[in-house]
């Protein structure tokens, strides 16, 4: 099961994150995955550092192990149609009690009606992406896989389930204690109006989660956060809640498995 998340983060990395349309546009390949908000799921990560010519760079993975450093564990929150790791039972290596990866697995499996002017948008805005000259104008076609959700989530909320942190005590909302650090992919699109608000091409996005909900949002596949405050006391267990509420009224939650959270090394 190990290879397999390493797997789709390869191809996540390799294919980017953009219909069946058959059609090449400067040098990239679009592929729209449709989807729902049926189900939310959220998972740990991890995020190792290096220094080069003074600089810091970030590289971002599924945490496997059970303990974490204060300053390199994140948050990923998924949503969906179905649960996408049904899709790899046949894999000898499955393991069922296996997290949700950090990116949503490619997967052509369960998708929904699209919304063909959403799509229209997105396709303008990555070929204004493509003219930055971040994609394109190389000897091999790069995949854009585009996994979009059809829902407005109406509510987002991140609570521990047993632990008090950032002053607050367990089960009260920690919104306000986490940043959202990326959008996979990063396409938000208002859902009154199904307008693009921001995408490819955007240079800042919401950081926070009442800024995005005050978008009236679609659902995202994939959103990552991170704490953006000091963690007293600790060492701690810690295990997080998800929940969601839909424009329609459909309720979702879901609970990471229990880490440790340390302090940092630096």
């Amino acid at each position: 099961m190990k290879n397999y998340v390493l797997g789709l983060i390869t191809v996540a990395v390799i294919l980017v994150s953009c219909k069946d349309n058959n059609e090449i546009n400067e040098g990239y390949f679009l592929s729209f995955r449709p989807r729902q908000v049926k189900s939310v799921f959220i998972t740990f990560g991890e995020k190792q550092f290096r220094y080069y010519e003074g600089v810091k760079y970030f590289t971002y993975y599924g945490l496997e192990a059970e303990r974490v450093a204060e300053d390199q564990f994140f948050i990923s929150i998924l949503s969906s149609n179905y649960d996408p790791r049904t899709d790899i039972k046949d894999d000898p290596d499955y393991d069922p009690t296996t997290p949700m990866p950090i990116y949503y697995p490619p997967s052509l499996n369960n998708l929904d009606d699209p919304i063909p002017s959403v799509e229209q948008q997105i396709e303008l805005d990555c070929k204004k992406w493509s003219r930055s000259g971040e994609v394109g104008g190389k000897d091999y076609m790069t995949m854009i896989y585009v996994e979009y959700r059809t829902t407005e989530i109406k509510l987002l909320n991140i609570s521990a389930l047993n632990t008090p942190l950032f002053g607050k005590t367990a089960g009260e909302p920690l919104n306000d204690f986490f940043t959202i650090i990326a959008f996979k992919p990063p396409v938000i699109v208002s859902a009154p109006t199904e307008r693009l608000v921001y995408g490819y091409s955007s240079r800042e996005y919401p950081t926070s989660i009442d800024e995005w909900l005050s978008l009236s949002p679609f659902g995202q596949s994939v959103m990552w956060l991170e704490p953006n405050r000091k963690i007293e006391g600790l060492p701690l267990q810690v295990q997080f809640v998800v929940q969601m509420e839909t424009a329609d009224g459909l309720m979702l939650s879901d609970t990471t498995r229990v880490i440790t959270i340390q302090k940092s090394v630096e």
